[in-house]
């Protein structure tokens, strides 16, 4: 297999984001080694319209961002001439963190001399350097080994994860602990906390610590959260619901300015630990195994579901709400002191 070295790479690199949220912060690590071995290179960063806007505000690592027309439902793209965008760019190398074979057929058509990728679905003949994935590394460690391995190994330790983000707009003012709350609604299937649970883990939180919650989720979410909502204005407690009501860098700037997060997701987890927020995870029946996607990140509690039931959608009821609510205190009594 051929090493690659750094003088032989004067054009721009281009690397090609994963999908989804929490993923797509995974690979922030990556991307910093990557530069740091390239810094006066231009670096390409193709990532979903969705993804684009929490790292076209953040210069730190002076990244050129190119949108992935193929995943804009408004405005499709071809590969053919997404391929003829990048190669405009005098692109060298590519560092392809998606698995897709069209993700290794887009470089090829793009004239990418170097393309570093895993060998997945049928593309490793068209990739110059291919690796075994190793299931059970963390998502943080599969992005920085194709920067790490085809330099020979020059990194032995990956950096924190970071996110940037700045002062909320739409918390309200409040002297209590901000608490920010994503149970899911059912369209998370096994890994949605139930609302009956979820609100009274917010109710026994709130007597051991009066918070004001602030309640978060997406436009298909509303139902369970609105429901949330009603019930916790009945019990006359402090909070807001947000729901669908945020873009990605609000939620970002939001999470990033809590005390804490309550989450079953882990694109939220993620979030939170790149910009530093105490976090409890509830960890039901997931889709990936905990241990490659739980954060690398000490200021957290992570309540994973170890109980007896058969049944998927079960499996997280067996988290109580007084174990989450007693789990929410005791990061927020920490962050007192």
């Amino acid at each position: 297999m051929k090493q690659l070295i750094n003088k032989k790479i004067t054009g721009s690199i281009l690397i090609i984001q994963p999908k989804y949220i929490g993923d797509a912060i995974n690979s922030i690590a990556a991307i910093a080694l990557l530069r740091e071995l390239y810094p006066g290179n231009q670096i390409i960063l193709l990532v979903k319209p969705l993804l684009a806007a929490i790292f076209e505000r953040d210069d730190r690592l002076n990244l050129t961002i190119m949108i992935d027309q193929r995943c804009n439902k408004k405005k499709l793209s071809s590969v053919f001439s997404l391929a003829k965008k990048i190669r405009n760019n005098n692109v060298q190398m590519a560092v392809i963190m998606r698995s897709g074979f069209s993700e290794a057929l887009l470089c090829s058509l793009a004239k990418i001399k170097y393309k570093i990728g895993y060998k997945k679905n049928g593309r490793s003949w068209l990739l110059s350097h291919s690796y075994k994935l190793n299931n059970n590394h963390h998502y943080i460690n599969r992005y920085c080994r194709l920067v790490n391995e085809p330099h020979n190994n020059p990194f032995s330790a990956s950096p924190p994860p970071y996110l940037f983000s700045q002062k909320s707009e739409l918390i309200e003012t409040t002297s209590k602990p901000v608490v920010v709350v994503y149970y899911g609604g059912v369209i998370k299937k096994q890994r949605h906390y139930p609302s009956s649970q979820a609100l009274k883990s917010l109710a026994y939180l709130n007597e051991i610590t009066p918070c004001h919650f602030i309640l978060v989720g997406d436009n298909q979410e509303t139902t369970e959260n609105n429901k949330i909502s009603k019930d916790l204005y009945q019990q006359q407690i402090d909070h807001q619901d947000l729901t669908g009501l945020t873009s990605l860098t609000e939620l970002v700037d939001i999470i990033a300015n809590a005390n804490l997060l309550i989450t079953i997701d882990s694109g939220a987890m993620h979030i939170a630990a790149a910009t530093k927020t105490a976090f409890v995870a509830v960890v039901g029946l997931g889709t990936s195994p905990w241990s490659i996607v739980e954060p690398k990140y000490e200021n957290k509690i992570s309540l994973v579901a170890n109980g007896t039931s058969l049944h998927d959608a079960d499996i997280i009821t067996e988290i109580t709400p007084e174990t989450v609510a007693n789990a929410s205190a005791s990061l927020l009594a920490l962050e007192g002191k």
